[in-house]
Order: structure tokens, then C-alpha cells, then sequence
């Protein structure tokens, strides 16, 4: 069975990206801004860039009619007034759910495609959620054109190759789990990490996801930092809404903040 057109597949995925530090770490818009609009919608983005985020996040969910949207959890019932799970909405029926937001705002659920369109010149983290929004993701990149500013993240390595195989290897992507597990144990440890390692130019990593201590730990964070960037990979920690964490971070060196309050941080670092 022959691939969609849209995908354009390339030969081989290619060699890694090289990260290159940036003149200032990265102000990134975790759900367009979730505590400032209602998340993952046109009007979050929006506010964002106007805001002058560097770059916007978002999360990828299946329509039961395939069509890849922006949408974080796999049901509807936490943000709209619709319950159940997403891949059991057509696109046409999702069209008509509100998602509310902070103060009364409300929003609308967009297709990747809508978002990569309307914002051509931001660069983009997108989260993989699921195996079958590979193609339907790669479809929305490829149509607009947007793989040189697409960072894909927060999957398996197998899942990130693949997008990248068939968009372009221009496309950048993060650690996958089983690469950023072993960076972990290693930051823990302090035993230098193996140069084999470097699957992605990023590594993306929570504060405290699950409650296991991460990057809220400062030893363990400098170790990551440090070991991240000596193998040439750039960390981006989610998600940053206090003032003094976002603070202690940019100190220690991070290269992106994801954060709820994009206000926040780049009064920070304007300051």
C-alpha cells in the first residue's frame, strides 16, 4: 500500500540536528498560555506571540474521522462542554464544543494544520501523544510546510524518527523516553552519560512530573544541564509558573521554559 502524496517520505531521517545555544533561553507557551486563555485554542496562540512568546507548545489528538487537533487530554470532559473521548468525535462534531478557559474566555478546538497556518513564522514544540496521530501530524506539517520549525517531543524514539522520516530532516525532535530514562539515571548518578545517547537536539523534562523530583532537585538539575549540553543537546523544563523557579532556572542555564504564564517569564527576562 502506497503513502498519501502529502507525506513526501525522505530516504533516511539523517544525522541529529546540532543544538546551538540561543542569545536567550526560550519563552514558550505551554498550551498557547493556559493561564492566561483557553488552552491549546487560536486565541491562546494568539495572545502568546503577542505577548512576544519565542515559541508556542501544543498537544496532538485523533478525531474518530483522522484528522490530527490540537488537544491535550484524551477526553473532553476537563476544558468543554462535551464529555468523552476525542477520537470518538468526528472533526464536524468537535467543531461545535466550547473550550473555557480563565475569566469566562472561551475557545474553539483547532486541526494542526489551522494552527501551523496560521502562525508561519513561530517555531513550534509539539507533544506526540498516540502511535496513530503520526501520519495525520505529518499530513499537517507537510501542508504547510513547517517542518524546519517543528520540534516534536515527549514520545518514544521510534514514534519521533518516524515523523521526522517523513517530513523532513530539517525537523527537529527531543529524547524519546528509553534516551531520556537513561539521561536520568545517569544525572542521578553523576556517571557520564554515553555519547550514543543523543538521539535529539532537545531534551525536554518536568520540574516534578508524577511527583518524582527532577529538576526541582538543584543538584540533580546542574548534572543534567551540564551533561546535556556537553553531548550538544539543549534542555527546555515543563512547566514553569513561579516567578522563582523560572528565576533558578535561567540561572543553572536552561535553554527553553515552558510555562503557563509566558507574561511572567519574559518580564523576567526583560528585567
Amino acid at each position: 500500500m502506497s503513502l498519501p502524496s502529502v507525506l513526501h517520505p525522505s530516504p533516511a531521517p539523517g544525522q541529529v540536528l546540532p543544538w546551538r545555544p540561543g542569545v536567550t533561553p526560550l519563552v514558550i507557551a505551554h498550551r498557547g498560555g493556559s493561564d492566561l486563555a483557553p488552552e491549546n485554542t487560536l486565541a491562546a496562540f494568539d495572545q502568546a506571540v503577542r505577548l512576544g512568546a519565542t515559541m508556542l507548545e501544543t498537544d496532538v489528538q485523533l478525531t474518530a474521522d483522522g484528522v490530527a487537533v490540537a488537544f491535550h487530554d484524551e477526553t473532553l470532559d476537563r476544558v468543554t462542554d462535551i464529555t468523552g473521548e476525542i477520537r470518538n468525535y468526528t472533526l464536524e462534531e468537535l467543531r461545535r464544543a466550547t473550550v473555557f478557559g480563565p475569566g469566562g474566555q472561551v475557545g474553539t478546538i483547532p486541526t494542526m494544520t489551522e494552527l501551523l497556518d496560521a502562525f508561519p513564522h513561530m517555531p513550534w514544540a509539539i507533544d506526540l501523544k498516540n502511535g496513530d496521530s503520526i501520519i495525520p501530524l505529518v499530513q499537517a506539517i507537510n501542508q504547510t510546510a513547517s517542518a524546519s520549525r517543528v520540534c516534536v517531543a515527549h514520545s518514544w524514539d521510534s514514534w519521533l524518527d518516524r515523523v521526522r522520516e517523513l517530513t523532513s530532516p530539517q525537523l527537529q525532535r527531543s529524547l524519546g523516553w528509553q534516551s531520556l530514562a537513561i539521561l536520568i539515571a545517569c544525572a542521578k548518578s553523576g556517571i557520564k552519560p554515553p555519547p550514543n545517547l543523543v538521539t535529539g537536539s532537545w531534551v525536554h523534562i518536568g520540574w516534578r512530573p508524577g511527583g518524582i523530583s527532577l529538576m526541582k532537585s538543584k543538584k540533580f538539575s546542574d548534572r543534567l544541564i551540564s551533561m546535556s549540553h556537553d553531548l550538544g543537546m539543549g534542555v527546555r523544563v515543563w512547566t514553569i509558573n513561579k516567578e522563582k523557579r523560572m528565576t533558578r532556572l535561567l540561572d543553572q542555564g536552561v535553554d527553553g521554559i515552558f510555562t503557563d504564564r509566558p507574561d511572567l517569564a519574559l518580564e523576567l527576562l526583560r528585567a
